[in-house]
């Protein structure tokens, strides 16, 4: 798995671009904001989302040239899942969202180096490249 330092940068990073995202007055953006951060939920939840991400990593076509990219995907989703609730999994816009924050976050030299790492960790090989 990627390192922590990592983690808690692309989660910073990933809540920054959802606070821009959400106005002040929106109740899930309230809602949003009131929850704990992921450090904080109970073990149980936090090994369960591990599990769950790792087997869809694991799932990847090692061959696949977007390997790196599609598992860092999956992490970003199991982030934004755990971050805004589980719910949103059965919101069309919720893919749609993923899709822009992971732009976003790519379109960033300096974040776009950590996801690189984490790609790395999520895969399990040194030869992933993203």
């Amino acid at each position: 798995m990627a390192g922590i330092n990592s983690v808690q940068q692309i989660v910073a990073t990933i809540r920054a671009e959802m606070s821009s995202r959400v106005g002040k007055n929106d109740r899930r953006g309230l809602a949003m904001a009131e929850k704990p951060p992921l450090r904080s939920r109970p073990a149980q939840a936090r090994a369960r989302m591990s599990g769950l991400l790792q087997q869809r990593v694991a799932a990847l076509d090692p061959a696949d040239p977007e390997r790196g990219r599609k598992a860092f995907r999956i992490f970003l989703e199991s982030v934004l899942l755990a971050e805004f609730g589980e719910e949103l999994i059965n919101d069309p816009a919720f893919y749609a969202m993923v899709d822009q924050v992971q732009l976003t976050m790519e379109d960033d030299p300096q974040i776009a180096g950590a996801i690189a790492q984490a790609a790395q960790s999520l895969c399990g090989d040194g030869r992933t490249t993203y």
